[in-house]
């Protein structure tokens, strides 16, 4: 590499692009169509780049081809557009490039990172005993507490004397986590749930009883799953774990956002009781992927079992990367942090009761329809449909995304496809909501 400045862009040429992104970004939030037309062939990569004046054009042929999350029609997965000041934040979090393996690479960053920990740690009411690092998304956090689970970077338990048990509704990367765990799939249990995806408490009981005493249990409850948005009954799995010694781990990746919320913190309860956690800011709390954080209980096992020493650079202070299962990572936490600085708790936890609510309604006015119906009562803000006409759902959807307005995707839960709406944009209000309906019938018919 030479010391060529071309390489670097100019003050001015920086000011110019930074006026441009800033157009983009207005234009960015004020969508209305979910899904793109088509998809461009992309151009060949060159041996000489134009520089700084192909951007606005590279710029706008990504936005142009790009799934329009901001749109509140995009409501067909636990995605969307993070919170403008979270997109500002991350511009500058990405410039500055701040590395969590080190606290030298991350001095305010990595204080960031702990105050968010402590912050989980209270509003779950989890205690002062529990450890907790971050993690680059759920999937990662899930393994992460996995493996703590079975004894992590202290040994750990023999891989046959472990039996995981899974809802049959839990997310993919639990069965993941337990495959690169080294579980074989006779050792993992999937546990009977109702028709709305929620753990049977009678059917973990019974599995739990026939292997108790002779295998190293490890029950994964959900907190929000994935398909239907459910909320297990903590409460009583902690219970059953303890009453067999089994390690309790809750995905709460989508639901730990409830932390913030006035009306539904009840859902809450039992967390206390559990062995993990894993929290997801990337998905209900309005801040760019991948983030989440792992919450272990009992700080000894979490420095024992997460925790390798680092002997690059022999600092006297604890740096971040010490624990889990990455080594670098990005300061996710900043951009929350900053989010919730510059909103506070109370507007994120008062965006979490109105999406919920926006839900309940949405769920009333699918009552009425005749071509599509709910197919269950919604937890939080997901509500799955039945197809009720002679369409099925891969069939509504089609309709739906030819018209360009409501997106739902299509899920299967168990032998059955569904459409599945997550209504998670805040902008949502009462009139989508009824337009929805309205849609979904038109599309099934």
């Amino acid at each position: 590499m030479t010391n060529d400045t071309s390489f670097l862009p100019s003050n001015i040429e920086l000011r110019d692009l930074a006026e441009e992104v800033g157009g983009i970004l207005q234009s960015l939030f004020h969508a209305v169509r979910p899904m793109p037309g088509g998809v461009d062939l992309l151009p060949l990569v060159p041996s000489v780049g134009e520089g700084a004046g192909a951007l606005p054009k590279l710029w706008h042929l990504i936005l142009e081809n790009a799934t329009r999350l901001d749109s509140p029609l995009m409501s067909g997965h636990m995605d969307t557009a993070p919170h403008p000041y979270a997109v500002l934040t991350q511009t500058i979090v990405s410039a500055l490039n701040q590395n969590m393996l080190f606290r030298e690479l991350s001095p305010f960053a990595s204080n960031i990172e702990e105050s968010l920990i402590e912050l989980f740690l209270d509003r779950l009411n989890l205690g002062s005993d529990w450890g907790g690092t971050w993690a680059s998304g759920g999937s990662i956090a899930n393994l992460t507490a996995l493996f703590c689970a079975v004894g992590g970077y202290d040994g750990g338990v023999e891989r046959t004397n472990v039996h995981m048990l899974l809802p049959e509704s839990g997310h993919a990367s639990l069965k993941k986590a337990a495959a690169i765990l080294g579980i074989p799939k006779s050792q993992i249990s999937l546990i009977k749930c109702n028709d709305a995806g929620a753990i049977d408490i009678d059917a973990l009981d019974q599995s739990l009883s026939g292997k108790a005493g002779s295998a190293h249990c490890v029950v994964t409850s959900v907190l929000g799953t994935t398909i239907h948005g459910s909320v297990d009954d903590i409460s009583g799995i902690s219970s059953l774990c303890q009453k067999y010694g089994a390690w309790h781990h809750v995905d709460a990746i989508y639901g730990g956002a409830l932390m913030f919320s006035k009306s539904h913190r009840k859902l809450l309860a039992g967390l206390s009781g559990a062995n993990s956690v894993v929290v997801g800011p990337q998905k209900w709390m309005y801040v760019p992927r991948v983030s989440a954080a792992v919450l272990i209980s009992g700080k000894d096992d979490f420095d024992r079992k997460l925790g390798v020493s680092m002997p690059y650079s022999i600092s006297g202070e604890t740096h971040r990367g010490f624990w889990g299962l990455q080594g670098s990572r990005p300061a996710d936490a900043v951009v929350l942090w900053t989010l919730l600085q510059a909103l506070g708790t109370d507007v994120i936890g008062q965006q979490i009761d109105a999406s919920i609510a926006l839900t309940q309604n949405f769920y009333k006015c699918l009552l009425d329809c005749k071509t599509v119906a709910p197919a269950h009562v919604p937890d939080l803000n997901l509500q799955v449909i039945r197809p009720g006409g002679k369409l099925d759902a891969i069939e509504i959807q089609k309709n739906l995304t030819r018209e360009g307005g409501l997106w739902t995707s299509v899920s299967q839960w168990r032998d059955q496809m569904y459409l599945r709406t997550v209504l998670l944009s805040p902008k949502l209000n009462e009139k989508h909501v009824s337009d929805f309906a309205v849609s979904l019938e038109e599309a099934a018919s």
